[in-house]
């Protein structure tokens, strides 16, 4: 093939390369998604001036504050077996429910619906049902603010409790077992009664002043043990779940 008739080949070839380069990029530049680099720059990019406003400062100082429970492990302290747990939970609860809500129709005592509110922040809920029987419901009402009054009487500003387990169905006792073996069928959860306060999580309403999470965890301590030795509750500190596990009596 002489030098001519390959440049005419190949010319052709080279405009449709061009022109394919070109659409393509063009492409890129009037498209309506956003390209992965922009969505880069739409995650990194600052936080408007109004959400600045609303949340506030945010203190990098982690304050102490005065705290008396037993100086021993908390796990030592809160000891209240599960059988004696049950006891309270099967005189004072419902019937267990079977599946869910569907099933408590025809309950014999009455249930509360548990929500956020200013004595306690609801976790979201992916093994129970935020509901307790009322005499559980003001238990948990009166350690909230209890925990609140405290934590701000003694200079730390405004923090509230998560509860991050409530009321459970013999479904989801039986989806928890297959997840987590040391769970037991017998859960005090079943009836009402029982519900799971976190001590590793706690909701601050003041970002400009940080408490440590260990003073937190202990003043909830007080808290529950205060209630406990006046005969209101069972309780058990349990390490791994990260939580106090509360019975009403």
């Amino acid at each position: 093939m002489n030098g001519n008739l390959r440049h005419i080949i190949l010319l052709p070839l080279a405009l449709l390369v061009a022109m394919g380069i070109a659409s393509c990029g063009d492409k890129s530049q009037h498209d309506d998604s956003p390209t992965e680099r922009d969505e880069w720059k739409a995650y990194q990019a600052p936080a408007p001036e109004s959400f600045k406003a609303i949340l506030g400062p945010v203190s990098d100082e982690v304050n102490s504050l005065p705290t008396y429970i037993e100086r021993r492990p908390l796990k030592q302290i809160f000891n209240d077996s599960n059988e004696l747990q049950l006891k309270g939970a099967r005189r004072w609860g419902i019937a267990p429910l079977s599946h869910d809500l569907a099933s408590a129709w025809h309950l014999k005592k009455p249930i509360v619906k548990i929500e956020t509110c200013r004595a306690y922040v609801v976790d979201s809920l992916t093994m129970s049902m935020p509901f307790l029987v009322p005499h559980a419901a003001k238990l948990l009402e009166e350690i909230g603010l209890a925990f609140s009054d405290t934590v701000r009487a003694r200079g730390g500003h405004e923090y509230r409790i998560k509860v991050t387990s409530l009321t459970r169905s013999d479904y989801t006792v039986s989806r928890l077992k297959r997840r987590n073996r040391a769970a037991t069928t017998e859960s005090c959860h079943r009836y009402g009664t029982t519900f799971d306060i976190s001590w590793t999580r706690f909701e601050c309403l003041d970002s400009t002043h940080v408490v440590s999470l260990e003073d937190l965890k202990n003043i909830l301590a007080e808290v529950i043990q205060e209630r406990r030795q006046k005969g209101k509750c069972y309780a058990i500190f349990e390490r791994k779940q990260g939580c106090f596990h509360v019975t009403t009596r």
